[in-house]
């Protein structure tokens, strides 16, 4: 592309995946990372070779679009004052989730002032996997239906898992919210109904003091048709298709015909990331730098924007209803399963 959009990231933590996804873009251009001078910030933009901002007067006047990887009052930040002031100097902003109401709609409303635009980003849509089992889950909805589906996911990405099935159901009401099980574990367990489909939804109520990035899981996801079911094992794959259940068709005995025709007992639709170290390296700055397009062209755009003001409201209720997160017992490190055994074995040695 003759004239890459200047593209400015602000934060440095989650924001180092949207500074390698806008870097390796060819239509974009990287014209530094604003932070507020810490050492993070100094290194990412070394590692990437831009200019590291502690003010945003030194941004570049003809920097276009800017995304916004710092939180809103939920996580006690200040990212829905950052991307208004972003606006005002004139660049359009993609934020990351998630932001309370209030926050959304006063954005929204700058925007339109400002004639900006401006995108709350759930980022899981953007995987591979999960775009690909969106898009089949929309035809299975249109062709037969969904029965049901059910959803895990962590608290910290529970505004993504609402938005992920909205973007699935094409809608998100009408809707409704119970509240099904005692709280006897960190998890939480949720009756909704989404757009006339039942959703089971189990939340780990969880978050550790200062890492949001401790989780068991992401996301995990199944949706249950007349034919079978669609499972999103994770973000990062595998997808999978298993068939429902049916007895084999019997001969004039009335036996089982062993010739019957073979029917795979789960099709693997799409393996899963080798590991950790490509989704960071190379699948989340991809996500990132991808999520940006509809800033650039407006297509889609209103339509998210009205998705977000619906989930969001939806995912208000949700975390009231599972209330305030608990602390985590204990700090195990994550392994191979062998190495995990192992470890409990020695443990229990000892």
């Amino acid at each position: 592309m003759s004239n890459p959009v200047k593209t400015l990231v602000v934060g440095s933590r989650f924001g180092q995946f949207y500074a390698a996804g806008v870097a390796a873009a060819d239509h974009l251009e990287l014209v530094g990372v604003l932070g507020q001078g810490s050492r993070r910030s100094q290194a990412l933009a070394r590692r990437l070779e831009v200019a590291c901002f502690d003010a945003l007067e030194q941004v570049p006047g003809d920097t276009r679009l800017a995304c916004v990887a710092v939180g809103g009052a939920a996580r006690g930040e200040q990212g829905p004052r950052l991307a208004q002031a972003l606006m005002a100097r004139g660049m359009d902003v993609l934020i990351e989730h998630p932001l309370l109401p209030q926050e959304l709609h006063d954005l929204l409303r700058s925007a339109a002032r400002l004639q900006r635009r401006c995108l709350l980003n759930s980022f899981y849509p953007q995987l591979p996997w999960v775009a690909r089992f969106i898009e089949l889950g929309r035809q299975l909805h249109r062709q037969q239906g969904i029965r049901h589906i059910e959803a895990q996911c962590a608290v910290q990405v529970s505004y993504a898992t609402l938005d992920l099935l909205a973007a699935l159901l094409e809608s998100v009401g009408p809707w409704s919210l119970d509240n099904l099980a005692p709280a006897l574990s960190p998890w939480r367990d949720l009756s909704l109904v989404m757009a006339e489909v039942p959703v089971s939804l189990r939340v780990l109520n969880e978050l550790a003091a200062a890492d949001d990035g401790r989780m068991q899981l992401l996301q995990r996801i199944s949706l249950a048709t007349e034919s079978g079911t669609l499972l999103l094992a994770s973000p990062h794959g595998p997808l999978l298709w298993m068939p429902a259940v049916r007895a084999p068709r019997e001969d004039a005995d009335g036996l089982f015909a062993p010739t019957d025709a073979a029917l795979p007992c789960a099709e693997v639709l799409r393996e899963a990331c080798a590991d950790w170290a490509q989704v960071y390296r190379q699948v989340w700055p991809r996500a990132a730098a991808s999520a940006l397009q509809p800033l650039i062209d407006g297509v889609g755009l209103a339509r998210l924007q009205q998705r977000s003001l619906e989930v969001v409201e939806l995912w208000q209720r949700v975390t009231a209803a599972i209330g305030f997160p608990e602390t985590p017992a204990q700090a195990l490190p994550a392994g191979r399963l062998a190495q995990v055994l192992e470890g409990a074995d020695a443990g229990a040695r000892a």
